[in-house]
């Protein structure tokens, strides 16, 4: 202690006071006097010294058993505390008065750097100040005096640059971590779901596609081994894509097959002959859009009608287009070479000549003499005609022994010859009549195309609707499995016919 003082209260006198010395504090005053005895306690704070510095003191009633009896008061300079406490919290100290002014400290150079930027502290606060690029922790507690009033505020500077910009490079570490990391994980997170949703988002490309009428897609990637929904999702639409394109596909197959048999049918004789000497009518019912069967009639140059009937060994486009070949070949050598058997003979000659299909044609193709009724014929491998009598009896006309178009090339073929009756008639007609089948499987035969022929009217028209409904009847709904194709001619007697009749033209 830097001393004592003593008040006595029975004689109302100091017992002992350093008023004297201008270094001691005045303690001891009525006031103090008479809040220490009113607060009948111990009483600490700051006093201030003469020389104008502080020094902490502490005031205390002396009791006997009639109450105080003296006061007495101790005081310490802060010059030896002040030190200590900084050596405590490894930083200057300082009491700053309340207008900011310095009244002592540990390190009065930094006071003198700082005093300027340093705002004075009025309650209990830390904040930081800058001055010169560096960064300093000002910590102020107010302390007050005996009276409890606020004297001075003691302070506490400490140089934090380092750790300051420490921490801010930490804390930009941190939140770029944090950045990076969000960055990475939202990145991550994309990806995934991008992935996990691109057979989604290529099943919402079909769909668009499709609902614009575009089948033009590429195939979905999803795989088909996916157990989730997406993957189902992506799987059915794709077998849907799949039927629409099959679908599209077909429609397209099917105009196109459309279009190949209305130019088949443009090939077939549009108008049949009026004539006195004979009358004719054919039908052709394909198996599909197409087929290979046809029939022709024409005149010739010497007067003479030509009737052919024939079936390609295929079924469908191939043999649309053979039958086009065949058709044409026949047409154009018939129209020179008179014999029937020579002009199967060169059309043979044509067709197997370059025939890398190996497709073939049977073929029976006839003369008419409208005059004489003399009929000559040649069959190529196909069925014989059937010669109906006025008096219904019905033969088939012998074969002769010819080998169907296209198959060799250098084959001759012989002819048949017959001279017709008024009132007989022709029927010349494909296997698609006589192979027909039920329901049983059991085929039509030439045993019923007979007996139907025997009940057939005169008429040709009439006789082909006879037989055609004859045979879907034994049909009995069953698909047709070949070309149905019917020809009928029926000679009325000997007529003048001139040498090209008006109604029929060379084709």
């Amino acid at each position: 202690l830097n001393g004592n003082l003593f008040f006595s209260t029975e004689n109302d006198d100091f017992i002992k006071d350093g008023s004297s010395d201008p270094a001691k504090p005045r303690v001891l005053s009525p006031q103090l006097i008479d809040a220490t005895l009113r607060a009948g306690q111990p009483l600490l704070g700051l006093v201030p010294l003469r020389a104008g510095h502080y020094s902490l003191a502490v005031a205390f009633p002396l009791l006997d058993r009639t109450g105080p009896t003296a006061i007495s008061t101790l005081y310490l300079h802060v010059d030896h505390l002040l030190p200590a406490f900084a050596a405590s919290v490894n930083a200057p100290a300082f009491f700053q008065y309340d207008n900011g002014a310095l009244d002592q400290g540990t390190d009065p150079t930094l006071w003198q750097r700082l005093a300027n930027q340093l705002t004075p502290h009025h309650d209990r606060r830390v904040r930081n100040e800058s001055y010169e690029g560096r960064v300093y922790t000002v910590a102020g507690l107010p302390l007050q005096d005996l009276f409890g009033e606020k004297a001075v505020i003691l302070l506490t500077i400490e140089d934090i640059t380092t750790a300051y910009w420490r921490d801010i490079l930490l804390d930009a570490l941190s939140h770029g971590s944090v950045i990076v990391a969000l960055t990475l994980f939202l990145g991550g997170l994309h990806w995934s779901l991008r992935r996990a949703f691109c057979p989604l988002n290529q099943v919402i490309g079909v769909l668009n596609a499709l609902g614009r009428g575009d089948a033009r897609m590429p195939k979905l990637t999803a795989n088909s081994s996916r157990d989730d929904e997406i993957g189902r999702l992506a799987n059915t639409v794709e077998q849907f894509h799949q039927a629409q394109v099959a679908r599209s596909q077909l429609t397209k197959l099917r105009q196109e097959l459309h279009i190949a048999a209305s130019i088949q049918r443009s090939l077939l004789p549009a108008s049949f002959p009026k004539r006195a000497a004979f009358d004719l009518f054919a039908e052709l019912h394909p198996f599909g859009e197409v087929g290979g069967d046809f029939y022709d009639f024409f005149d010739l140059p010497d007067g003479r009608l030509g009737l052919v009937i024939a079936d390609v060994s295929d079924k469908g486009v191939a043999a649309a287009l053979f039958m086009a070949v065949a058709r044409t070949v026949i047409h154009a050598v018939a129209q020179i070479v008179p014999d029937p058997g020579c002009c199967m003979e060169q059309a043979n000659a044509l067709l197997s000549e370059d025939n890398a299909t190996a497709m073939f044609v049977t073929v029976c193709y006839g003369t008419l003499d409208p005059v004489s009724g003399e009929f000559r014929y040649a069959n190529a491998g196909h069925n014989p005609p059937y010669r109906i009598a006025a008096d219904r009896t019905v033969t088939a006309l012998p074969l002769t022994g010819g080998m169907a178009l296209g198959i060799i090339g250098d084959l001759p073929f012989a002819e048949g010859r017959l001279v017709l009756e008024p009132g007989e008639r022709l029927l010349f007609y494909t296997d698609g009549v006589t192979e027909a089948i039920n329901p049983r499987n059991e085929e039509f035969t030439t045993h019923r195309l007979e007996a139907t022929l025997a009940l057939a009217p005169d008429n040709p028209q009439s006789l082909i609707a006879t037989v055609t409904k004859a045979v879907q009847t034994f049909a009995d709904g069953a698909p047709p499995a070949d070309d149905l194709t019917l020809l009928a001619l029926a000679y009325r007697g000997p007529a003048q016919e001139s040498l090209k009749p008006a109604g029929l033209k060379p084709r």
